[in-house]
């Protein structure tokens, strides 16, 4: 499964140690998906992760730093596609684009004005989904393998 993480899934399961974005990351963590970045969301991640705002939530440099060369070591870089629909947010068109170039499978996100998006035939095979809705659909597949 190719998976876009939208940052502030990342931000939320780094800041809160519980919680569906947390346990997506511990998923990811685990090899339960390929995650796909771009190079501009890798940069935005690392910008978010190391504001003082972040810090005083008592995350550390050393997490930040962890995170940030997993994300390297067990994450695809992939270059941005083409926005075939109109977004409500243009400050959203860069992950939407990342997802599309890395013709992921899901883009994860809690973005209201991405999930919006979801079944558009534009969109391809694409599928725009929570975290929730993302994990329910991981211990699906972790049901069908223990039936088997």
């Amino acid at each position: 499964m190719r998976v876009v993480v939208d940052t502030n899934i990342f931000v939320s399961g780094t800041i809160i140690k519980r919680g569906n974005p947390h346990e997506l990351m511990g998923r990811w963590r685990a090899g339960e998906f390929r995650l796909l970045y771009e190079r501009e969301q890798y940069g935005e991640l690392s910008d978010v992760l190391n504001r003082p705002w972040v810090r005083r939530r008592g995350i550390e440099a050393a997490e930040v730093a962890d995170l940030l060369a997993i994300l390297l070591t067990n994450g695809e870089p992939i270059d941005p596609g083409e926005v075939p629909l109109p977004v409500r947010d243009v400050d959203d068109e860069p992950i939407l684009a990342s997802a599309l170039g890395g013709e992921a499978d899901y883009l994860v996100t809690g973005d209201a004005d991405l999930l919006v998006l979801d079944g558009d035939p534009r969109l391809g095979k694409l599928r725009i989904v929570t975290a929730r809705a993302f994990l329910d659909l991981l211990r699906e597949d972790d049901a069908n393998v223990d039936r088997a």
